[in-house]
């Protein structure tokens, strides 16, 4: 009986092994993961088979030669029991998973509750119901990976057939896990073959738009859809990093499922993780995040889940060497983008940020040679044609009006009074008038001509088939629209013009000359006061000889060519000379002596007056120093000053020069100012008076009474005299009423505590009537003619 119950003990410890096998090898033909083949061998061994307790154990190399709890089945999985197994030399080394492990071997405890197993074991087998233990060792690839432990609730199990069963089972677990590996090895080489090649694709199609980029926006989004729709990344999309307190990141381009995706909320300094990303993106890093559905850390879980993507991977875009923002691709797979498919896109990024950059210099450059074009050819204000154009445009015009056999007209239009406009309002209302001009002149001309800004203040007119009635026909109508006032920020601008013609053929066969002799016809009509004027051929030659007249004055100053003339003041009181007008002569060697009238006025049109007023300044002093070198007391000579002297800011620092050069005494020169140059610019001048004053000179007020200053303005000035102008002084004989404004003018300037000096004094009445009204000085002719200045003190000599 006894001997049958022993059979039939072994029969079923071999069909529980047969089981075991069984169960093991259907499990290693649907394995796809290690983890779960794992399970369900510990399963089958105890739920199928009947065992007590299976558990697989990988041996781990640290320091404690621990072991790694893979799978365990029959008990409960104890954290304590855990973490107690150990593969060295003690106690817990000394389990049966442990020495099986440590051996290389199998390794059998018969008696789990007896005397020879460690203590720690022994109570672990009591308290489960451990009878006996087998632990087989799992090699793989030639070393030992970890164990499998079977355990039986009756002791001396394990022995025989039942034995060389579970050795068949440990060695098929083992094979299977090797193929698991081979297969998962191969799976990831044609996973990184797969990602390679697509991060390849990208970096590919990525440089083929780059070279054929011509903005922008449209170059992020194919790079974008390549990514996805060529190369099969779920998402890619493109953010620029706003410079703001949160460092938001702002979506640029996209392609692939978005859904609403892009509208979340970006911020790289609100949450640990973008500041991370921040940190990584700042030092040229790139982020990957994989299996983000199950990282706690990823803030967009759930839309991970739902729009199907389980890695991301974010590469810094880097243009000009500033960090600009961020190329995100999303992929469907939980193990995406390894190192090398990182290292690709990155480069891929860097190509991008290089491509950027350079789009950005094409689109500068581009834009530049635009701003220069229209620099060179078009005027900034009011975006017609400059002058440069004008010729070109007007060149073109002529050679096709040759060819035609037809005429064309230039007409040139100027502005009255813009210097004035300017200086009362600034150059940004100059710039308003002229926009206004030139909307007004272009409804006139229409589709009939071309207009263009020729100068500051004028336009010129391109009339193609246009003949002389023609052209003076539109030449008043651009005149009639600007005589409308021009309505300003706070008031209506007087906006008044004139205009002058120059035909093709008659007046010139070259845009140079036609331009020029339409300006010509334009100081005509100024001069005449008409509206419109048609250029003359006598004009031509005048304006030739005013310009060689102008060449030739420059000359004479440079070349010290002038002379100096003074003409005598007379105290009124005791008849004595008291000083004089520095006046300048001009003796050309061609024309004799021209008329001071005449050459003055062109050098005030010209810009030679503040040229020529040094040369005054200079050849006085130079005049006074010769007489104080003669031992003879040097007589104050009056120096006048222009509008244009006053605006000069090196009057000042001229003036000090010259005092210094011929070591004079501020006695030996005073400067005359006329009112109207004074009103000009009020602030200005009375600015410059006072640093003249600063300097101890004596200051006049020349040709009073001709200007607007009021009796407060001219209380400010710091002058010690003013000059009546000859026009009342002339006409007090014959006139009561400039009797009378004489009259009050000296009474007016010696109760300011101011000398008066009348000029234009040409008879004896006039002289006894002025010193009547007790005028202090007196210049003209009755008292002597403007006299060379090497005779001048002679003939204060002989007068006394």
């Amino acid at each position: 009986m006894q001997k049958n119950r022993s059979g039939l003990e072994e029969l079923e410890r071999l069909e529980r092994a047969l089981r075991t096998l069984s169960g093991c090898n259907r499990a290693l033909l649907r394995a796809r993961s290690e983890d779960a083949l794992l399970r369900e061998i510990c399963r089958v061994v105890v739920e199928e088979a009947g065992y007590r307790m299976a558990r697989i154990g990988r041996a781990e190399h640290d320091e404690d030669k621990t072991v790694t709890l893979l799978a365990q089945a029959g008990i409960p999985l104890d954290e304590a029991d855990m973490h107690a197994l150990r593969w060295n030399d003690s106690e817990r080394g000394h389990s049966a998973t442990g020495l099986a492990i440590s051996t290389g071997q199998p390794h059998l405890i018969n008696d789990a509750q007896g005397g020879d197993f460690p203590p720690f074991w022994r109570d672990f087998s009591r308290r489960w119901g451990l009878g006996s233990v087998l632990s087989l060792p799992l090699r793989i690839e030639g070393e030992i990976f970890g164990a499998l432990t079977i355990a039986a609730p009756e002791p001396d199990a394990f022995d025989g057939r039942e034995r060389r069963i579970l050795d068949e089972v440990a060695d098929d677990l083992a094979f299977g896990l090797e193929i698991l590996r081979l297969r998962r090895r191969r799976e990831q080489a044609e996973a990184e073959v797969r990602h390679l090649n697509r991060a390849l694709r990208v970096r590919a199609a990525v440089n083929h738009a780059l070279a054929q980029a011509a903005d922008e926006a449209a170059l992020l989004q194919e790079v974008c859809r390549v990514a996805v729709q060529e190369c099969g990344y779920r998402l890619a999309w493109v953010g620029y990093l706003q410079q703001d307190e949160a460092l938001t990141l702002c979506p640029m381009a996209h392609a692939g499922l978005e859904e609403g995706f892009l509208s979340l909320r970006r911020n790289w300094n609100t949450s640990r993780l973008g500041r991370t990303l921040a940190e990584r993106m700042e030092a040229g890093e790139p982020m990957v995040l994989r299996d983000v559905v199950h990282d706690p850390d990823y803030p967009f879980r759930k839309d991970a889940r739902e729009r199907g993507y389980g890695s991301v991977v974010v590469l810094p875009l880097r243009v000009d060497g500033v960090l600009t923002g961020s190329f995100h691709i999303l992929a469907a797979e939980t193990d995406a983008f390894d190192d090398k498919e990182v290292q690709l896109l990155l480069a891929t990024a860097v190509d991008l940020g290089f491509g950027l950059a350079a789009l950005r210099h094409r689109v500068k450059a581009a834009a530049a040679e635009e701003t220069i074009r229209r620099m060179a050819y078009f005027d900034a204000v009011t975006r017609l044609p400059n002058q440069a154009r004008l010729r070109e445009l007007l060149e073109d015009a002529i050679a096709a009006a040759r060819e035609e056999r037809r005429p064309l007209a230039v007409v040139r239009v100027g502005l009255m009074h813009l210097r004035e406009v300017n200086e009362a309002l600034g150059s940004t209302e100059v710039d308003r008038l002229m926009r206004a001009a030139a909307q007004r002149l272009q409804a006139v001309v229409g589709e009939g001509g071309l207009l263009g800004r020729l100068t500051e203040a004028e336009f010129a007119l391109l009339l193609p088939r246009a003949g002389a009635e023609a052209a003076c026909r539109v030449a008043q109508q651009c005149v009639a629209a600007l005589d409308e006032p021009v309505d300003m920020s706070a008031f209506l601008l007087d906006a008044r013009a004139s205009a002058g013609i120059s035909l093709y053929p008659g007046h010139g066969a070259d845009a140079e000359m036609l331009i020029r002799r339409s300006g010509i016809a334009l100081m005509q009509a100024r001069g005449a006061g008409s509206p419109v004027a048609v250029f003359k051929m006598g004009l031509d030659r005048e304006s030739a000889q005013r310009m060689a007249l102008m060449s030739e004055l420059r000359g004479a100053i440079e070349r010290d060519e002038l002379m100096l003339y003074c003409q005598p003041k007379m105290h009124m009181a005791s008849g004595e000379v008291c000083g004089a007008e520095a006046l300048v002569r001009w003796n050309h060697p061609r024309l004799g002596q021209v008329n001071p009238g005449s050459f003055i006025k062109l050098a005030e049109q010209t810009g030679l007056i503040t040229p020529l007023t040094f040369w005054m300044l200079d050849a006085t002093l130079r005049q006074s120093h010769a007489w104080h070198e003669q031992g003879r007391r040097a007589q104050p000579l009056s120096v006048n000053l222009s509008a244009r002297d006053l605006h000069d800011p090196r009057l000042l620092e001229r003036i000090e020069h010259a005092l210094a050069t011929w070591g004079a005494e501020p006695d030996w020169i005073e400067f005359e100012l006329t009112e109207s140059a004074l009103m000009q610019d009020p602030t200005a001048a009375l600015e410059t008076l006072a640093r003249l004053k600063r300097l101890d000179l004596r200051l006049a007020i020349d040709d009073y009474g001709t200007g607007y200053s009021s009796l407060s303005y001219l209380q400010r000035l710091p002058v010690d005299a003013i000059k009546i102008d000859q026009s009342f002084v002339a006409a007090m004989q014959h006139d009561d009423g400039s009797t009378a404004i004489v009259r009050s003018t000296i009474e007016l300037a010696h109760s300011l505590h101011l000398q008066v000096v009348a000029e234009g004094v040409e008879d004896d009445a006039t002289l006894e009537e002025l010193a009547a009204l007790h005028c202090d000085m007196a210049q003209g002719y009755c008292i002597s003619r403007p006299l060379p200045a090497d005779d001048f003190l002679g003939w204060c000599a002989a007068r006394a």
